[in-house]
Formats: structure tokens, C-alpha cells, sequence
């Protein structure tokens, strides 16, 4: 309201930090077969694009930063497609038996 849906305007979004102290993890999902395609970029896994599920952002205020241990790409699969896959359960069970 009061202002064009398609200009560019700042974001209003404000930064917050992965908890320190927590081991935190991220997966994500993603219909296209092949890492940093325009799939992954403008599809992702149909709902959410890859960078996001990732914490990946272009500002680096915005930016979660989860360790490379901590994070997996599952492909070939949608957002809900993660919820009855054998492999990300037993990714989870993994990381939480750690």
C-alpha cells in the first residue's frame, strides 16, 4: 500500500545470529539436479530456494553462518519430499547422536 510492488526498496529485515552455544544444522532441498544451477537459484525445492535453506544471503548481516559439517543438500526432491526420506532421516539421527 502507497508505494509500486515491484520497486526496490530496503529491506526491513534485521539480523539474528545463530545461538552461540547450540549446534545448529540446515538441510535443504532441491528439485534440480546439479549444485549452484538457476534451479537451485530461482526453484530450489519449489517452496524455498537452496541459498535460503542454507542461511546463504547476499548481505552478510543477513547470513547464517553454519559450518560446512552441519549442512547437506538432498536433490531430487521437493520441500515436502523431505519429510518421508529415508536418508534425511538417518542424516538426522546422525547429527543427533553425535
Amino acid at each position: 500500500m502507497g508505494h509500486d510492488r515491484f520497486a526496490s526498496r530496503p529491506t526491513s529485515r534485521h539480523p539474528l545470529p545463530l545461538p552461540k552455544g547450540v549446534k545448529c544444522y540446515t538441510i535443504a532441498a532441491a528439485i534440480g539436479p546439479a549444485p549452484k544451477s538457476r534451479w537451485d537459484q530461482v526453484i530450489g525445492d519449489g517452496l524455498v530456494p537452496v541459498q535460503s535453506a542454507l542461511g546463504q544471503h547476499p548481505d552478510a548481516r543477513l547470513k547464517l553462518t553454519f559450518p560446512r559439517s552441519r549442512q547437506w543438500t538432498v536433490r531430487g526432491i521437493s520441500h515436502l519430499g523431505l519429510l518421508d526420506r529415508d536418508q534425511v532421516y538417518e542424516l538426522i539421527r546422525d547429527w543427533l547422536g553425535a
